[in-house]
């Protein structure tokens, strides 16, 4: 059994519009929820194994500051491909690709692609969570999604079960 953490980077900062995409930062309000989420992480008794993030600086700065929030020290893999806008499929095969066996794996992530990817993995589960994903995965927004498989090599021909779906407005 692996379970995956996937978050969404936290608010990003759009005041300086000559600021590459790739190069923006957080804003107030993402450095506020990046924290809280890892307080979640934490609480939920989910230290991840292995975190793999994207290398947009909002990305970044999410992990940071999330995994600042477990008392542990977590490994992170900085990863081109997940700086990515499409289907999901980036995603999966960077899960499949460099997971290997960490459960719990945290992966920080871009929308559309987020809400693709887990829209798409999850067979079922948490109904009120897939509505809510369904609906938009907000930023800094944290889906936990449970598969039967032994190593992450196995995801593309895995369905998940969503076993819960949170956003930092649920955590005030």
């Amino acid at each position: 059994m692996k379970t995956l953490l996937l978050l969404r980077h936290a608010k990003s900062d759009w005041d300086d519009v000559s600021i590459d995409d790739h190069e923006r930062p957080l804003n107030d309000r993402g450095q506020k929820a990046a924290p809280r989420m890892g307080r979640l992480i934490a609480d939920l008794g989910l230290v991840p194994e292995l975190c793999l993030s994207s290398t947009a600086v909002r990305a970044r700065d999410t992990t940071t500051l999330a995994l600042a929030e477990l008392g542990a020290n977590v490994p992170v893999e900085y990863l081109c491909e997940l700086y990515s806008f499409g289907d999901g499929s980036a995603i999966e095969q960077a899960i499949a690709a460099h997971g290997g066996s960490a459960s719990p794996l945290l992966v920080v992530t871009h929308n559309p692609a987020t809400q693709e990817f887990a829209l798409r993995t999850c067979a079922g589960g948490d109904v009120f969570g897939l509505g809510q994903m369904r609906m938009k995965y907000p930023t800094a927004g944290l889906a936990r999604i449970e598969y039967d498989i032994a190593s992450w090599s196995e995801l593309p021909a895995s369905k998940g079960q969503l076993k819960g779906f949170w956003a930092p407005r649920d955590l005030m």
